[in-house]
């Protein structure tokens, strides 16, 4: 719309109605874009770190389906925690018996290495 020259109060109000029509014009095309920013995040973050990821195509696209299939299965999510805290208890329980072995070592040299230290007392 082209330029609309100000003289009196009606021709003001006026403008100030056109130009509030635009703002929520531009608000709502805004909101649609933020509507189709949040409907495509997954896809362009998947496609940042794997580029051509974001098609769905080839096995990248099946193996995301079937994932994301398995992960809405609850009995796929209890067995995938399960796995998870089984391994970590695992983990956990050999990090442990390392830990204690190294200290219980550490310490059977030091004791023999005082008892090589002191001399006997059967003489």
């Amino acid at each position: 719309m082209p330029k609309v020259k100000i003289t009196n109060s009606t021709t003001l109000q006026s403008e100030i109605l056109r130009l509030k029509r635009k703002s929520r014009a531009l608000e709502n095309e805004l909101g649609d874009r933020v509507d189709y920013f949040k409907g495509n995040y997954g896809k362009m973050a998947l496609n940042s770190i794997i580029p051509g990821s974001a098609k769905h195509s080839g096995w990248m696209g099946i193996a995301g389906k079937v994932a994301k299939v398995a992960w809405q299965s609850s009995n796929a999510k209890s067995f995938a925690t399960n796995a998870l805290m089984t391994a970590l208890e695992f983990i956990g329980v050999r990090l442990g018996i390392n830990l204690f072995d190294k200290f219980r070592k550490s310490r059977s040299k030091k004791k023999k290495a005082k008892m090589a230290a002191t001399p006997s007392e059967e003489d």
